[in-house]
C-alpha cells in the first residue's frame, strides 16, 4: 500500500492530473478557455473547435502520463512529451501575445504557465533517470543485495 500512496502523490500523477483538469475544462468550456486570453467573444466562439482540438490533446496526454505513472512504463518518454508540448504552447502563445492577437498580460501570463509545466515536466522525468542510474548502481556495486 505504500507504493501505492507513492504513485499517487508523484509528479507524474500531479502533471497527469492538471493535464485533465485542463483538458476538461477546455473541453467544457471551449469559448470561456479561449476568452482568457482577452480574446473577444465574436473570435472565441469561431475558435472554439481549436480549443477543443487542443482539449482532445490534454485529455490524451493527461491520460498517457497517468497510466505511465501506475504502471511505472514510459513514465520519462511521456513526461518529455507533454513536456515539449507545454513548451510549444508556451512559445506559441507568447508570440500571440506579443503580435496582439491575444491580450498581452494574460497571453504572458499563460505563456508563463505552460513554461513552468514545461519545467516541472523536464524536472520530473530528470529526476526519475536520475533515481534509476542511482538504483542500477547501488545494485551493480552490490550494495542492493548486502544487508
Amino acid at each position: 500500500m505504500a507504493g501505492d500512496s507513492q504513485v499517487m502523490h508523484s509528479p507524474s500523477v500531479v502533471l497527469g492530473a492538471s493535464r485533465l483538469a485542463v483538458g476538461g475544462a477546455f473541453l467544457a468550456f471551449p469559448v470561456a478557455s479561449v476568452r482568457l486570453l482577452g480574446v473577444d467573444s465574436a473570435s472565441a466562439a469561431r475558435m472554439s473547435w481549436l480549443a477543443r482540438m487542443a482539449a482532445a490533446r490534454d485529455l490524451a496526454l493527461g491520460v498517457g502520463v497517468l497510466g505511465a505513472a501506475v504502471t511505472h512504463r514510459g513514465r520519462v518518454p511521456a513526461l518529455l512529451a507533454t513536456a515539449l508540448v507545454d513548451a510549444a504552447d508556451a512559445a506559441l502563445v507568447a508570440l500571440a501575445a506579443r503580435d496582439a492577437r491575444v491580450d498581452k498580460f494574460r497571453g504572458l501570463v499563460v505563456a508563463a504557465g505552460a513554461a513552468g509545466a514545461a519545467g516541472a515536466g523536464i524536472v520530473a522525468a530528470a529526476d526519475l533517470v536520475r533515481r534509476r542510474r542511482a538504483t542500477a548502481f547501488a545494485g551493480a556495486s552490490g550494495e542492493g543485495s548486502q544487508r
